[in-house]
C-alpha cells in the first residue's frame, strides 16, 4: 500500500507537529458509501489526503492505479507538484464512490468551456498580415503580430479567471461536537453551514486554531447556496476552536467546541 499510514499514527504526528507537509492538505473523508468531496482542485505541490475512519471497508484507486487495498481504517496521502490536469479516484466496493480533482495554478475547478460548431457552409478566409514595424513581435511560424495601442493583453493559456464571490457566511451546525463514535456520539465529526453567493463552486481556505495554537490549514470546496459540509481532516482533540475561512475577499470566523466523548 503506497504511502498509506495508520490513522492513529497520523493523528498522533499531527498533534506534536511533525508533519508540516500536511499543513495545506485537502482531505477527502470516506463515509459509509460516499466521499465527502467528489470534486475539488489543488495547486501544484499541494497534498491530497484520503481518510477512511468510517468502520466500513473501502479501497482507493487514483488515476487508474489501486493504492489502498480493502480495509476499514486507513489514510493515504500523495502530492502533485507539477502534474497539471484532471485525476479520477474511486472505491471499487461502492458504485457511487467516485470523484475527480484538478491540479492547476489557481486551485479552482475549471468551468465547462462551450465549443462553437462552425456552420457547414462557412469558408475559411485569409486575413491580411500587417507590415512589420519596430513595435512588431515575432509570432508562430515566423509571422509578425502588432498589438494595437492600448489593447488588453490576453491571459496566459490554461489560467482560470477568478470567481466573483458576492456573499459568504459560515457558522457551526451546532455549538458542540463529538469526534469519536460511541453510544452518545452517533454521528462524529464537525459540521459547518455555509451560505455562498457565487456563480460556481469556490475553493475556501482558512486556518483552524485551538485556543491560541494553530492546528492546521483547511481547504474545502464550497458550492453556491446553503450547504452543510463536514470539516475535512483528522479527528480533533477536545477543546474550544476558532476556524477562520476566506472565500474570495470575504472572511468569516466560526467558533465551536469539541467534547471528549
Amino acid at each position: 500500500m503506497r504511502r498509506a499510514v495508520p490513522f492513529a499514527i497520523l493523528a498522533g504526528c499531527l498533534g506534536v507537529g511533525v508533519l508540516p507537509a500536511l499543513a495545506a492538505d485537502t482531505v477527502v473523508s470516506a463515509g459509509s458509501s460516499f466521499w465527502d468531496q467528489s470534486e475539488f482542485a489543488v495547486q501544484p505541490g499541494d497534498t491530497v489526503t484520503w481518510v477512511n475512519n468510517s468502520g466500513v471497508a473501502h479501497n482507493l484507486s487514483v488515476d487508474g492505479a489501486k493504492v489502498v487495498q480493502d480495509s476499514s481504517s486507513w489514510t493515504y496521502a500523495d502530492s502533485y507538484p507539477a502534474r497539471a490536469g484532471a485525476y479520477a479516484y474511486r472505491c471499487s466496493l461502492h458504485a457511487g464512490m467516485t470523484g475527480r480533482f484538478y491540479v492547476n495554478a489557481t486551485g479552482t475547478v475549471p468551468a465547462p468551456s462551450p465549443t462553437a460548431s462552425p456552420s457547414p457552409s462557412a469558408t475559411p478566409t485569409r486575413t491580411a498580415t500587417p507590415s512589420p514595424s519596430p513595435a512588431s513581435t515575432a509570432g508562430p511560424g515566423g509571422g509578425t503580430a502588432t498589438p494595437a495601442p492600448g489593447s488588453a493583453t490576453a491571459p496566459p493559456a490554461g489560467s482560470a479567471p477568478a470567481v466573483s464571490v458576492t456573499s459568504f457566511r459560515a457558522r457551526a451546525a451546532r455549538g458542540r461536537f463529538c469526534t469519536r463514535r460511541s453510544a452518545r456520539c452517533r454521528r462524529p465529526g464537525v459540521f459547518l453551514l455555509l451560505d455562498l453567493g457565487a456563480p460556481q463552486p469556490v475553493r475556501v481556505r482558512g486556518t483552524l486554531r485551538r485556543g491560541s495554537r494553530r492546528v492546521r490549514a483547511v481547504s474545502l470546496l464550497a458550492r453556491p447556496g446553503n450547504r452543510r459540509v463536514r470539516l475535512p481532516g483528522p479527528r480533533l482533540r477536545a477543546g474550544r476552536y476558532a476556524l477562520t475561512l476566506r472565500a474570495g475577499s470575504i472572511a468569516r470566523t466560526v467558533r465551536f467546541r469539541v467534547r471528549s466523548a
